[in-house]
Parts: structure tokens; C-alpha cells; sequence
């Protein structure tokens, strides 16, 4: 089974800068990364948004 992380972040475009890491590192062969997505809750807001397309960022 592969193991799952899970990150919170206060701010949107940090979770972004992250995905954007994890896109970088991928492309270099430098981490592997099976699956992401990243779901936001805007403060006001009861429920989260719904995720947005995920992050192609597969490996064999």
C-alpha cells in the first residue's frame, strides 16, 4: 500500500507553491508521486470546494 500525506495550509497559494515544488522535483526524477490534488475552503464557507482537475503527475 502506498502511503498517503496529507498537508493543511492557511493560505491557497501556499498548498499552489507546493503542487508547483512537487511538479518541479517530479520532472528532475527527484521524488515520485503517485496522486495529488489540493482542495480549498474559503473562511467563510461551510463546505470545501470541490477539487480541482488532478495533478497529472504519475509514475510507472
Amino acid at each position: 500500500m502506498a502511503p498517503l500525506t496529507v498537508s493543511k495550509f492557511d493560505a491557497s497559494r501556499s498548498a499552489e507553491a507546493v503542487e508547483a515544488t512537487l511538479l518541479r522535483l517530479r520532472k528532475h526524477e527527484l521524488t515520485k508521486v503517485r496522486d495529488a490534488t489540493v482542495v480549498s475552503r474559503p473562511q467563510d464557507a461551510m463546505k470545501p470546494k470541490p477539487p480541482r482537475a488532478r495533478l497529472a503527475i504519475s509514475t510507472p
